[in-house]
């Protein structure tokens, strides 16, 4: 032992450091605290809390990422819309959205929290993100009163750099503090898909984000439109790090071989195809467009068979839909129709004694158009239309579909 070695500290001197090791010395790997990062082998395990479920398998666990995948074209927002109606609703087709615990204030302990989505729109214009928002509501059969308490959307599409709307993400999730999260498109985060020193962080963002707020953060990410994997090194990032990818496939059936079209099936659908998963895969399942009662496409979930699968969220649509219908044809309308203030006044002698409810039946009415506004925008005057009475079971006609693009707005 040198005398150095042997040397007894002084009264209030510091112990002489530790000598450190020569191997990967350049690293300075020594002085770096690892204390917090080993496992605590007492703490108990537990289970994955899968947000959603189809026929009984779960998926979409809380605090991991999953991708929406696809073609440019392909139907991905609109696989998005069904997955974030299931979660306003409760359902949409065989979807089910599960209640899940959720940790607060960085508590080990789970408390069953409100439903609080944010959808982030980096692609769509103001009018196509209304129309997806009108859809969404629709599908989930909730009002538009309660879809306003539960789900914020956040546009990024006039937001220039990739930097400010990862920025913009970040204030807009701690300020809403979602239960889960949908981010349409991923490849918006990054200036350049290809720069591994770009994208490689802001995955492992990603994830520290869904960890950290305990949330389900599901994104959309191309495929390469020339073969069929996840567009650049983000892709091959991504398709190591998330929990699971789901991908939709346009199906034109005239670009079939005779023996593969299905005439029990429409000449235009959309299968989706689990591609990745960390537990037990869920099934194939189908789905087309169709225009509903507001006159606008949104998807709806097929069997094999071709028929339509019962969404509870249509049937809860359709009796609000009745019920506005009868209660407005029930008043007393004059030719220069009616304010707001007598609209209210005639619901509310008809037992609607609920401001929430009254506002309900009025939006369903507007969208519907069995009611119209005209005259000033600040005091308008309701009119009502008996022509646009609901039909029962209604059936809706397939929207005509034009050539892909590259404009995913094409997704409807």
């Amino acid at each position: 032992m040198s005398e150095q070695q042997n040397k007894i500290p002084l009264p209030g001197e510091q112990p002489p450091a530790p000598p450190q090791p020569d191997f990967l010395k350049g690293d300075d790997w020594m002085p770096v605290d690892i204390s917090g990062d080993f496992l605590d082998f007492d703490k108990p395990y537990r289970p994955p809390r899968y947000t959603m479920e189809r026929e009984g398998v779960p998926f979409a666990d809380v605090g991991e990422i999953h991708i929406i995948s696809g073609k440019p074209g392909n139907g991905k927002t609109g696989l998005m819309a069904q997955l974030i109606a299931a979660t306003l609703g409760g359902s949409f087709g065989n979807t089910i959205a599960r209640k899940v615990g959720h940790k607060v204030n960085g508590s080990d302990d789970f408390h069953e929290l409100p439903t609080r989505i944010l959808y982030v729109d980096t692609e769509q214009g103001e009018d196509d993100t209304i129309g997806f928002k009108n859809r969404v509501i629709s599908m989930s059969g909730v009002s538009k009163e309660d879809a306003k308490e539960h789900l914020k959307i956040l546009r990024l599409r006039d937001t220039e750099l990739a930097k400010d709307r990862w920025r913009k993400i970040l204030k807009a999730i701690w300020q809403t503090q979602p239960t889960d999260i949908f981010l349409d498109g991923m490849l918006d985060i990054v200036e350049d898909y290809n720069d591994q020193k770009e994208c490689q962080p802001i995955i492992r963002k990603c994830m520290m984000l869904a960890t950290h707020y305990d949330a389900s953060l599901w994104a959309v990410l191309h495929e390469n439109p020339m073969v069929d994997k996840l567009v650049g090194t983000l892709g091959s990032i991504t398709q190591r790090k998330v929990s699971e990818i789901f991908t939709v496939i346009k199906i034109k059936q005239c670009d079939l071989k005779p023996n593969e079209q299905r005439p029990d099936l429409p000449d235009i659908y959309f299968r989706v195809k689990q591609n990745k998963a960390r537990g037990k895969d869920v099934s194939d399942w189908l789905f087309q467009y169709v225009t509903n009662a507001g006159g606008w496409g949104q998807p709806v979930e097929i069997e094999d068979n071709g028929a339509t699968v019962i969404n509870p969220a249509d049937v809860k649509r359709q009796q609000a839909e009745t019920e506005a219908y009868e209660r407005f044809s029930r008043l007393t309308w004059e030719s220069s129709g009616m304010s707001r203030s007598d609209l209210d006044r005639g619901l509310t002698q008809q037992g609607v004694t609920s401001n929430r409810r009254r506002t309900t039946l009025i939006d369903i009415g507007l969208e519907t158009k069995m009611l119209y506004k005209s005259g000033d925008k600040q005091r308008p005057k309701y009119h009502f239309n008996p022509d646009m009475k609901p039909v029962p079971n209604d059936q809706a006609e397939d929207l005509p579909f034009d050539p892909p693009s590259n404009n995913e707005s094409s997704d409807f």
